[in-house]
Formats: C-alpha cells, structure tokens, sequence
C-alpha cells in the first residue's frame, strides 16, 4: 500500500475516523463558537482563527459578536469601527472582507449565509478552507477543511513526501481526506483534525504517546514524525531597523494617513521608517530630534521591524511641509484603529501621561 493510498482500505479509513471522533468527543476544549449553530459566528470565528492564537481568539469573538451579531448589523458598521474592533489581530484585510461580505450577504441574500459551498467561496475573502469550514460545520455538508493543522496531520499519517504547499502534496493531503471524512459529522471531524494539530501532532514536539491514531501513522512507524510535513524552499524573512516619530503640541499627537492601498491601507499611525522596508521620511520630520522613548517591533509579510520611538516637541509649520497628517487628542487616539507597532506606543504614551487617557481622567467631583 503507498503513502498515498493508505486510506484505500476500508480498515484504514474507519479506524480512523471512529478514533478520532471519540478522542474528539472527551477532550475538546471549551471554546464559545462551539457553542453555537449559527452560521454567521461560525464564520466570523473561523476567519478569526486563520492568523490568530485560539485562545486571544476567544476574546476577540466574544466582543465582535456583542458589537456586530448579525451579518446585517456587520454590513451597517462604519469601517473605522469594524477595524477598531479587529484591532491586534493583525492582517486587517481579513476585517475589511468581512464587512465586504456582509454587505453582500445583507444585500443578496436576505442576511443570511449561504448554504452551499460553492456559494459560500463566492464571498469576498472566503476560500477553499474557510468555505470548507462553515459549510461542513454551520450546514453539515461533507466538504473538507484543510488548514496548517490538517495538512500537519495528514503528511504524517501518510509519511509524505511531497511538500503540502506544492499541488501534488496538497491534493495527496485532500484526496486522503475527503476519503474518510464521515457523512454524518463532516463539522467535528473537521474540527477534530483541527484540535488534534493543535494540541497533540505539534510541529516541534508532538505527543505522538496520547495521539489516538498513532497506531496508524506511517511517519511514527518509519521514525520520520519531525521531518513531516515537507515545505518547498521559502523566502527568507528579512530585518530592519528605523525610527517612529511622535511629535507632541498642546497634549496632540500627529498622524499621518497611509496610502489608500498596500500595506496597511488607509489607516493612520505615527509617522516611521525603516529602509528599506518603508519610504524615507520627509525632511521636516526625518531631521528632528527628541527624547528617546523605547523601541517596538512589528512584522509584516517578510518583514520584521524593530522601530527606535523618539518624541519631539511639534516644529513650527510642520503641517505645510508634511501634508496627509492632523493632530489628534487622547480621547481620539484611544478611539482610532492603529496598526501594531503605532497601537504599541499609544499605550505607551498613555501609561507615561504625555497624552491624557480617557480611562484614566479623574471623575467628576473626586479629589
């Protein structure tokens, strides 16, 4: 029998899922969108979840869900307040499709998902594993949903070979799994694959001891288990290092706006540069010089950026020589989405007091 077809046997392919599904049904954990049969949250919860610790996750649910509960409520929230709800999350992209398709949804489609997956991978921002999800969790329909954690899973029960970001890897990962995935649970045993990549068939150090179908893993019989899966050669992050600028007048800060498109579009920051990671500064703000305020971190697709923070007293006439910019007070700050290495120092100019924070002000009448 070959890598690719130990699932053929009938054997194979029930052990596994009846082994799965117990393991899955006395240890699953607790989350809140396992608690539901709404479609809407499942969804928002699994595009929660594609670049986002479960367990910051969970939080994140519950305050989107109590501010956007329906796909409708979702499609009339200004975007400001749709990105400040995502804000920490990171790849704010996954937001704003989010409000996209709840537009369309609420516009087309009386407000309610589609149930077919099909339509559901129609939606801006959805693809195949998204689509997969919902589908076979919220509908119950036999689809697939294979993530970071079932290709893991996978390439190791079948020893493959093949890199599993590659098509043939990805198709040898999804022909195995569609062959046992179970027409009467296609949502758990989606979600047990899910759960046990992510608890037990880690990628450094998996506990192949507790795993239910290490009787059945070719990688753990052959010794193979830490060189699955295969990747195919992937660019190298790249380092850089530069300067963010806080620029303080009358208890404001200044923003600058980014460009309508690329790299966090459209949202406002403290004004940086990291070359060649970022476009130089303007003279005006590049040749300042202040106080030295720490330094913060922020990482964007291959980049990883460490930013010296240096706060300067506003110079005369900045906003004519820096167009794009305004001035704004703490109650703002505190209310404006930022991008993460700017959401960084807020909290730091915040906890220093050079800007006031509203959650801090002294009330009324109190000493």
């Amino acid at each position: 029998m070959t890598e690719k077809g130990i699932f053929t046997s009938g054997r194979y392919g029930e052990q596994t899922t009846t082994a799965l599904l117990d393991w899955y049904d006395r240890v699953r954990r607790p989350f809140p969108w396992r608690e539901t049969a709404d479609p809407y949250k499942i969804w928002i919860s699994e595009v929660m979840l594609q670049q986002t610790q479960t367990s910051r996750a969970a939080d994140y649910y519950l305050r989107w869900t109590a501010l956007f509960p329906t796909a409708e409520a979702l499609a009339r929230a200004p975007e400001e307040d749709v990105l400040k709800a995502w804000e920490g999350m990171g790849y704010y992209g996954r937001a704003r499709n989010l409000l996209t398709a709840a537009k369309v949804i609420a516009a087309t489609l009386g407000g309610r998902l589609p149930e077919s997956y099909e339509e559901l991978l129609a939606l801006p921002g959805v693809g195949p594993y998204t689509a997969g999800a919902v589908a076979s969790i919220a509908f119950g329909l036999p689809v697939p949903a294979v993530d970071a954690n079932g290709k893991r899973v996978f390439s190791r029960l079948l020893d493959l070979e093949s890199p599993v970001d590659r098509s043939a890897g990805e198709a040898a990962v999804r022909e195995a799994f569609v062959r046992i995935l179970p027409r009467d649970r296609p949502g758990d045993f989606n979600q047990a694959v899910m759960e046990l990549g992510a608890t037990l068939c880690l990628p450094r150090s998996p506990k192949c001891g507790e795993c239910p179908l290490s009787g059945i893993c070719r990688a753990r019989e052959r010794g193979t288990v830490l060189l699955r899966p295969v990747f195919s050669g992937r660019e190298k992050g790249e380092t850089a290092e530069g300067r963010m600028i806080v620029l303080l007048r009358e208890g404001k800060v200044y923003l600058r706006k980014r460009p309508p498109r690329g790299l966090w579009a459209g949202f406002e920051e403290f004004p940086w540069e990291a070359p060649p990671a970022e476009p130089p500064l303007p003279p005006a703000l590049s040749q300042t010089e202040g106080a030295d305020f720490g330094l913060v971190r922020c990482s964007f697709t291959r980049w990883r950026v460490s930013l010296r923070v240096t706060v300067v007293p506003a110079p005369d006439g900045l906003q004519q020589n820096v167009p794009g910019g305004r001035w704004a007070g703490g109650d703002e700050l505190a209310s404006i989405p930022l991008p993460a290495g700017s959401a960084g120092v807020r909290k730091m100019l915040f906890r220093a007091g050079l800007i006031a924070c509203p959650s801090r002000r002294p009330k009324a009448g109190a000493e």
